[in-house]
C-alpha cells in the first residue's frame, strides 16, 4: 500500500492522552455436554465416590491447582505474604463450571505507578492467565502504561481483532502489563509480519502506533521508523515531499527518522571508508606482489647471466687444460703462451718463461 497523506480522522493527537489501553481476558465456549455439564470439582468428588483411580492430571486441573494451590488462609496472611506467579497457560480447556470458580475468592488490586486504584480482578483468574507476580496481592503498573484499565471481565469467546491499530496494540500493552501475552500473541504475530513484509503503513498507522508509548508500541515504533528511515536514506520513499510534510507534523517520528537517518550515513561513511581502506590495502598487495615477482625475474636473470659465463670459463679452462696436457707430452722444448705459463703457475705451481 501506497503512504497516502494523514487523515486526522482517525487519531486526534490532541486528544491522544484520552485513548487508554483495555484488557479483556477470553475463554472458548464449549457447548459440548460431557465438558459443560459439570465442573472439574464435582467430577474429582464423583470419582472419588465411585472409588475409581485418580487420573493423571489434565490440562484443566493443572490450571485450577495452579490458580489455588497458595490460597489458604484469610485475606489478612495473603496481604503479607508474596503471592509467585506460575507459568500461565489458556484456560480454554476448563468448563463454564470451573471458570466460574476463577472469579471467586480474594481479589489482587492493578494500581498505577503512583498507587492509585485502577481496578481488581479474582487472584484465582489472575494465576491462571498470568506470568506475573504481585506483591502482597497487588500488580503496579509502570509509569509508561496506561493508569485507566476497565473492569476486567471473562467471556466465552476467543479473542478478534478490532481491525483498528491503536486498539489491537493497546491490547497487545495492556497483556503485555498484566502478563497475559498468551491471548495476543496472535495479533502481534499478525502486525509484525505485516510491518516485516513490503507493506507501507499508512499515515493513519504511523500516527496510531507514534501514541503508543509502551514497550509493546516502542518495539513496534522502532519497526517502522527504521523501514520508513531506510526508504528515506535510499530515496525510495512514494510521495517523498507529503513524507516530509508528514514527519514535520509528527514530531516523535520525525525526529525518530532523522536520527536513525543520521546513524545510518555515519553507518555508511564507516563502510565507505572501510571499503576504501580495502580497496587501498588490496593494491598495495598487487603492487607489492607485482614488485616481488620482477624482483625475481631479474635475480633469474642474473642468474643466468652468471651462470652461462661460467660456463664458458670453465670450457675455456678445460680447453687450456688439455692443450697444456698435450704439450707436456711433447718432446724438447716447449713454448708456453702467457695463459698456458699462468695455469701451469696456478694449478702446478711451475713457473716456466712465456714466449
Amino acid at each position: 500500500m501506497l503512504l497516502t497523506p494523514p487523515p486526522r480522522s482517525v487519531l486526534n493527537r490532541t486528544n491522544q492522552s484520552l485513548y487508554q489501553p483495555r484488557l479483556v481476558l477470553i475463554t472458548p465456549s464449549y457447548n459440548h455436554p460431557e465438558i459443560a455439564s459439570k465442573p472439574l470439582a464435582q467430577k474429582l468428588a464423583a470419582g472419588q465416590a465411585n472409588k475409581t483411580p485418580t487420573a493423571s492430571p489434565t490440562a484443566a486441573s493443572s490450571i485450577l491447582t495452579n490458580a489455588f494451590v497458595t490460597f489458604h488462609g484469610s485475606n489478612v496472611r495473603l496481604k503479607e505474604a508474596d503471592v509467585k506467579a506460575v507459568d500461565a497457560c489458556k484456560i480454554y480447556p476448563l468448563s463454564f463450571g470451573d471458570r466460574k470458580l476463577l472469579s471467586k475468592g480474594p481479589k489482587v488490586q492493578i494500581i498505577d505507578h503512583e498507587g492509585s486504584f485502577i481496578t481488581d480482578m479474582p487472584i484465582a483468574l489472575f494465576r491462571a492467565t498470568s506470568t506475573k507476580e504481585m506483591v502482597a496481592g497487588t500488580l503496579g503498573s509502570p509509569s509508561r502504561e496506561s493508569s485507566s484499565l476497565p473492569q476486567t471481565s471473562i467471556i466465552s469467546r476467543d479473542l478478534h481483532s478490532y481491525r483498528a491499530t491503536y486498539w489491537d496494540l493497546q491490547l497487545c500493552s495492556a497483556a503485555d502489563f498484566l502478563g497475559m501475552n498468551v491471548y495476543t500473541q496472535h495479533l502481534f504475530n499478525w502486525y509484525w509480519a505485516r510491518l516485516s513484509s513490503s507493506y507501507l503503513p499508512d499515515y493513519a498507522d504511523i500516527d496510531a502506533i507514534s501514541a503508543i508509548q509502551t514497550p509493546v508500541g516502542d518495539t513496534f515504533f522502532r519497526k517502522v521508523m527504521n523501514g520508513m528511515a531506510k526508504l528515506d536514506h535510499e530515496r525510495q520513499t512514494p510521495y517523498p515531499q507529503d513524507f516530509e510534510a508528514y514527519s514535520k507534523s509528527n514530531g516523535r517520528f520525525g525526529l525518530a527518522v532523522e536520527e536513525a537517518k543520521k546513524k545510518m550515513q555515519k553507518h555508511q561513511a564507516c563502510v565507505n571508508k572501510n571499503n576504501r581502506m580495502d580497496a587501498e590495502a588490496e593494491h598495495q598487495e598487487e603492487a607489492d606482489k607485482l614488485m616481488y615477482q620482477q624482483r625475481q625475474k631479474q635475480l633469474k636473470q642474473k642468474a643466468a647471466t652468471w651462470q652461462a659465463k661460467w660456463d664458458v670459463q670453465k670450457k675455456k679452462d678445460a680447453e687450456l687444460a688439455a692443450r697444456v696436457k698435450a704439450k707436456m707430452t711433447e718432446p724438447g722444448k716447449k713454448k708456453w703462451r702467457p695463459d698456458e705459463a699462468a695455469y701451469l703457475r696456478r694449478v702446478r705451481g711451475m713457473n716456466v718463461t712465456s714466449c
